[in-house]
């Protein structure tokens, strides 16, 4: 027969403690708009380069070798070089290659070069970086 003093209670303290929680919806704080820009600074949107790197992967040869390639994306109007610098570092031994490619106007290159280490030996101890110089 004391139950419903308890389930009372207990209904009491459950409402205390959720009440924190499903209360007024969050509000936010903050200026609600960018400040301006000083008179004497004005803001520049920064520029992007007209290459970059689009897409890059790895592979194994026929014979076992660690192969690189990739895409180059022009995004201006005007035909570009550039030179695509790949670096495989092997434990502690970085081997570095380097390749041209010419890419046409908003168009896009393909590039590709070869390590003389193992595909196994970079899959399980190696680290990869691709550049444009």
């Amino acid at each position: 027969m004391k139950r419903r003093p308890v389930l009372r209670t207990g209904a009491g303290l459950v409402a205390t403690v959720l009440g924190g929680c499903l209360g007024a919806p969050p509000r936010a704080t903050g200026p609600r708009h960018a400040p301006d820009a000083p008179a004497d600074q004005p803001r520049q949107t920064p520029s992007r380069p007209d290459l970059a790197v689009g897409t890059f992967d790895f592979e194994a040869t026929d014979d076992d070798a660690l192969r690189v390639f990739g895409t180059v994306e022009n995004r201006s109007g005007a035909q570009r070089t550039a030179t695509v610098a790949v670096t495989v570092r092997v434990g502690s031994d970085d081997l570095e290659r380097e390749t041209s490619v010419t890419v046409a106007a908003d168009g896009t290159a393909k590039w590709a070069v070869t390590f003389d280490v193992a595909y196994d030996e970079f899959t399980s101890n190696g680290d990869l970086n691709v550049t444009l110089e």
